[in-house]
Formats: C-alpha cells, structure tokens, sequence
C-alpha cells in the first residue's frame, strides 16, 4: 500500500516554539528543577506524558504550587492566573502562541472602543477561556449562527475555527445591528492544513487523521476530511489501527494536528505499510 502524506501535518510553529522552549528549561536545572504547565501544554496525550517523565508536569490547580517554573501553555492562560503568578512571586516562561496573543489584542481593542466582543469557537476550549478572562468575561461566545442585540460587534475567532464555521457565524450577526467589524483570528497555518486535508482525501482510498482526541484543530480536520472520504479515520497512535479499514485499499492519507509530533505519524506510516 503506498502512503500520502500531507506537506504541512506535525508540529506548527507555534507548538514547536512552545517545546523547544520548556525543554531549554529543564535543562537549566533552576530551583527544584520542576517545571509545571497550566493544564496540557499541548493537545497530545502522547507528547505530554513525555515531558512529564522530564519533569514538565500539567497541573489544574495553581494552589498546588508553591515554588518551581509555571509555564503559560500554548493556548494561553486566564488573566486570574497570571495575576495569582506574579502575586506568588512564581518564576513564569510565557510560550503563548503569538497568534493567540493576537486574538486576544483585537478582543481588547474592540472593547476599548465600544464594541460588544463576540468570540467565536467553542466556550469550552482553554484559548477561548483564556481570551475570555482578559475581556474581564465581557463577551459573547457564539459556535454556530445567533443574531446579537447590539449596536456595534466585533468579531474574533477561535485561531483553530475552521473557515466554514467562522463566515457563517459573521452573517448570522449582520441582521438587528448597526455595525460588525471583523478581525479574521484563524491561524493561516490552520487553514492551510485544512484545505490540504480536503484535498488530499479526495485522492486516497483511506484517509488517517492522526493526534489528540482532545484536540481541536486535529478533530476539525478529522470533521473536513470526512466529508470528502467517508474512509477517513482519527486516531492518536498506530496502536489505533484496524486492519478491516484498509480492505481493498491502495493509497492512505496521512495527516497530524498541529501538536501531532512527526514520531507519531512515522510509527503510523510504518505501521500502514507493513499491513
């Protein structure tokens, strides 16, 4: 069976910058040597009980930390949070991505200046939370279209929202309001890993989608590729694989969220190959 692989599937920039980062952390040693991370620094399971064996370890309670290195993960941090950091005296690494950092300075401004900030994505979603508290929780979270009574709305998305999502919500806000100003905050990465999923479904007989479960970006490619190739399965490591999938199969897609890291789809494409 010969395997496709996507150009751009594996680690985003962001998420490699964030890694890299921690990693230079651990190696200096500092204080007790324990570095600890808001929640999962990234959306793989995989990835982060490695880290966590080199002494990066997630935590949901910050009262449960009283001296070592608090990294504000990827998908960045609530404002409460940062403030209790510095009230501590904590040591900090802020690996925010930068196009995180980004929605949250247009949901700002947009406040600043009048607007009632609709975020679209979903409430539950550690990015949106974040962005949310910075916005003292003035503001309105929308996943699918809902007009708004409202004089003026701005608009910021979710960086991993598919483009699809994100249109249909805009419109469903121009009626009962005078103005929408949009800031598109989807991470061109994103976009361009999702057009690429579409496309590359369409060309094979199976398609693997490969990372987190709980990841956002990876289930959203999982959801776009479906659509063209009903053979289009997610997983988060070859142990996942089922043979009966491939039946009559010549060519397999393979493609990874943006915190998929290339050992894992390395071990899937092997695993394809020796079927």
């Amino acid at each position: 069976m010969e395997t496709v692989r996507s150009k751009n599937a594996g680690f985003c920039f962001g998420v490699r910058r964030a890694v890299d980062r921690v990693m230079k952390e651990v190696g200096k040693g500092k204080g007790t040597g324990v570095v600890y991370t808001l929640g999962p620094i990234i959306h793989n399971p995989q990835m982060v009980t490695m880290l966590k064996e080199k002494g990066i370890v997630p935590v949901d309670d910050l009262n449960n930390v009283h001296e070592g290195t608090v990294v504000f993960r990827t998908h960045g941090v609530k404002k409460e949070e940062e403030e209790y950091i510095k009230m501590k005296g904590l040591e900090s690494i802020d690996v925010t991505c930068p196009f995180v950092k980004r929605v949250r300075k247009h949901a700002l401004y947009l406040k600043k200046h009048g607007y009632q900030v609709v975020i679209i994505g979903d409430k539950n979603h550690p990015e949106v939370k974040s962005v949310l508290s910075y916005l003292d929780n003035d503001g309105i979270v929308l996943q699918e279209p809902c007009p708004i009574e409202a004089r003026k709305i701005g608009v910021v998305s979710q960086t991993t929202l598919d483009r699809e999502t994100f249109t249909s919500v805009v419109k469903g806000l121009l009626s009962g309001t005078e103005e929408v100003r949009v800031f598109d905050t989807i991470c061109r990465s994103t976009q361009v890993r999702q057009k690429e999923a579409a496309e590359l479904a369409g060309l094979v007989d199976v398609m693997l989608i490969i990372g987190g479960k709980n990841s956002s970006n990876t289930t959203k490619l999982y959801k776009i590729a479906k659509k063209v190739q009903l053979k289009t399965y997610h997983i988060e490591t070859d142990n996942d694989i089922q043979a009966d999938w491939f039946e009559g199969a010549h060519r397999v897609g393979l493609t990874g969220g943006s915190s998929t890291p290339d050992f894992i789809i390395d071990l899937v494409d092997r695993r394809v190959k020796n079927l």
